[in-house]
């Protein structure tokens, strides 16, 4: 019995080990034409904003995997200050529960910003699954924002389409980088 288990136990650490090298290997691959159509064509994914962000440029073809989670999380980085700013904007011209809800956009706007900063830090680590969480703050923090401007009137349209573009890039993130083409 005893030589059962060791003997199991053993091809089970063998197959654990196969896939952590597997998964690791990939990041080290380049990114081919193949897998960005691959990544953009993805259920849920905003393929025009995918392919526009991701066009086979020689900064892209140069890509290993890790390499553009990098450039993915530093483009939406950008994306989302710059959007940030537009909101800082706005909130002088807000009251009442309007400014609150701007208000509220700012500090997870912030928060997003964090969290980037902290992606860019886990990634370096090839953490994927803290990596995996960090992406996710954005999600939340996008649609949270989303909720509170829709009650707005007149809603600002312009900065709950940005925040619908810095969400699908998270969400090309984590398809791209993830659960990357096989």
């Amino acid at each position: 019995m005893a030589a059962y288990i060791k003997k199991h136990f053993l091809l089970a650490l063998m197959v654990l080990f196969l896939l952590v090298v597997s998964s690791y290997a990939r990041f080290n691959m380049m990114v081919t034409k193949g897998d960005i159509e691959s990544i953009c064509n993805k259920e849920n994914i905003n393929h025009s904003l995918c392919f526009e962000i991701l066009k086979p440029t020689l900064e892209i073809t140069k890509l290993d995997f890790s390499g553009l989670a990098n450039f993915l999380i530093n483009y939406q980085s950008r994306n989302t200050s710059d959007t940030l700013k537009q909101i800082k904007m706005f909130e002088g011209n807000t009251t009442g529960a309007d400014l609150k809800a701007v208000q509220l956009c700012e500090e997870l706007y912030d928060d997003s910003l964090f969290h980037s900063d902290r992606a860019l830090k886990v990634l370096a680590t090839k953490d994927y699954d803290s990596l995996n969480i960090e992406v996710g703050f954005t999600l939340a923090y996008m649609d949270t924002c989303n909720d509170g401007l829709s009650t707005m009137k007149p809603t600002p349209q312009v900065i709950i389409t940005k925040n619908s573009e810095i969400s699908s890039m998270s969400s090309i993130l984590r398809k791209s980088i993830l659960f990357p083409p096989s």
